[in-house]
């Protein structure tokens, strides 16, 4: 076996008689013999030619990433700007090879020297940023099977790196009133976005692109459609963000933009720095304008809303992903528990046989 260990990792290094040396790591294997094991099935799939790499295109990588996948981007995916900067390191990195020189092998390797590798600011290069170039590499070869360039995308036999997806955060009651405090001075045009964010669960990128004729005064409706799905959605407004949408919406004209910057009077396109300096003034740790979001599902969940409910208000098309807004909070968890104890159980029974009281719900906003 050809297996070496450097650190935490394990290495493979070989060569077969018609294919260069192959060298790279194992990102996915624990224990020595899990390495051998893949190195052998690099090698067999090597050996048994599944990829028939002899009738595939000799099109250049690089020049299909020019020449089709990127004007199929720019068309049909609103992040494509996210696939121009993605393209230019599968560019850099693969250099002039061919499709029939891009095997699974090497696929591999690219997945194993970008975590190793390091960023631009000299940090630790993340495991989903990896996954993410992983992804974009994947799709730009299911385009070439599609236009009959390659017989079978080499990303097919190559598995992505475990991620730990375990952040979950939203602002907290007590958070809230010194956010909005420090909103103010310089910052002050972002309290109403604070506001709107909390009270209708968009998106920054749905916010920022609202037009006045989007926002429905009769109805109490905001209806944003530069969503991520491609599909409007009616979004009721409470009684916080019609105040807020009211005073931002004086004067306008139907295609004008809700919020604005208060320098050019123009779109607002940008919240990180105020937004950034409010949290520090405020002494909130750890929180993203998108956890925003976050804490206007937690709050319909802790209020006792089902997930069908919370998925229309936030636009989510898959149920899945409105989970994580209601599973059982830090005030919740620690009511479950107190509901185990006996002397509970007994003073609820005694209180149930006298009247029953419904439970409250809590509010949307606080």
């Amino acid at each position: 076996m050809t297996i070496r260990k450097r650190g935490k990792n394990y290495y493979y290094d070989f060569t077969l008689r018609g294919y260069p040396r192959m060298r790279g790591v194992i990102t996915e294997a624990r224990t020595k013999s899990e390495a051998e094991q893949a190195e052998v099935k690099l090698k067999r799939e090597l050996l048994e030619n599944r990829y028939d790499l002899r009738r595939t295109s000799t099109e250049r990588l690089s020049d299909f990433i020019d020449d089709v996948f990127l004007p199929w981007s720019k068309l049909n995916k609103r992040s494509w700007r996210d696939d121009v900067y993605i393209s230019t390191t599968l560019k850099e990195y693969f250099g002039g090879k061919t499709f029939q020189e891009i095997s699974p092998l090497l696929v591999e390797k690219f997945k194993g020297d970008r975590l190793k590798g390091v960023t631009k600011k000299g940090t630790q290069r993340a495991r989903a940023t990896v996954n993410r170039e992983f992804d974009v590499l994947s799709k730009i070869f299911s385009l070439a099977v599609d236009y009959k360039k390659m017989d079978a995308n080499p990303c097919s036999k190559v598995k992505k790196l475990r991620v730990s997806n375990q952040r979950y955060r939203y602002l907290l009651p007590e958070e809230e009133p010194r956010l909005m405090a420090a909103l103010d001075g310089p910052r002050a045009h972002l309290k109403a976005a604070v506001i709107v964010a909390l009270g209708t669960g968009m998106r920054l990128g749905e916010q920022l692109c609202l037009k006045k004729r989007q926002v429905d005064f009769l109805r109490n409706i905001v209806t944003p459609t530069e969503t991520k799905n491609g599909k409007d959605r009616d979004i009721p407004m409470n009684v916080e963000v019609r105040a807020a949408l009211v005073e931002l919406c004086q004067n306008k004209s139907g295609d004008d933009y809700v919020f604005t910057s208060p320098k050019t009077d123009g779109r607002l396109k940008e919240v990180k720095k105020g937004f950034k300096t409010a949290l520090r003034l405020a002494g909130i740790e750890a929180l993203r304008w998108h956890d925003l979001r976050a804490t206007f599902g937690t709050r319909l969940g802790e209020a006792g809303y089902d997930a069908f409910t919370i998925a229309q208000l936030m636009g989510h098309s898959d149920i899945r992903m409105t989970a994580r807004y209601v599973r059982g909070t830090e005030r919740n968890k620690r009511a479950a528990v107190e509901a185990v104890r006996l002397d509970f159980q007994v003073s609820r029974h005694n209180g149930v046989t006298k009247e029953e009281q419904p439970p409250k719900l809590v509010a949307v906003n606080t």
